[in-house]
């Protein structure tokens, strides 16, 4: 039985040897001082500062613009709500008038018309190549000195 008694003791003599708290770690983490981290939240709504901010310079041309002889371009704001998407209406000759999707590009509106890759961009009246228009300052022109329309 005396040769038991050291292997009983083995576990309670072990057991002292076991890490209580540490004291010192705790002293230490009470000093430290809790961060917080913040986000960049980018789905977040935008505000109406970032709403008038993110306005085009395509978007003051939104309504109708008049050509000669019944010609025109409606520029509206497409159905599906897109910033720089536009849905055109274009009379561009007599026989002619269609419906389609524009989308900005910088300081024009791009399109497609006959298979044609097309820009909308501003300018003035001289620059449609239509007496009609010569001398007015607000106008887009399509094809310079062959189609444009203007305010």
């Amino acid at each position: 039985m005396r040769a038991l008694s050291p292997l009983l003791l083995l576990p309670v003599l072990l057991a002292g040897c076991a890490k209580g708290p540490d004291n010192e770690a705790v002293a230490n983490n009470a000093a430290n001082v809790a961060s917080v981290e913040t986000f960049d939240e980018s789905d977040a709504a935008p505000t109406n500062n970032q709403i008038a901010d993110a306005r085009l310079p395509t978007d003051d041309w939104v309504g109708k613009w008049t050509g000669p002889e019944g010609l025109f371009l409606d520029i509206q704001p497409s159905p599906d709500g897109k910033p720089g998407h536009y849905a055109l209406t274009n009379k561009d000759n007599l026989d002619r008038q269609g419906d389609y999707p524009g989308v900005a590009e910088g300081s024009t509106i791009r399109f497609v018309r006959d298979g044609k890759d097309l820009a909308i961009r501003p300018g003035n009246g001289d620059e449609t190549g239509f007496k009609y228009l010569a001398g007015k300052s607000d106008c887009l022109i399509v094809v310079t000195g062959q189609e444009g329309y203007c305010r």
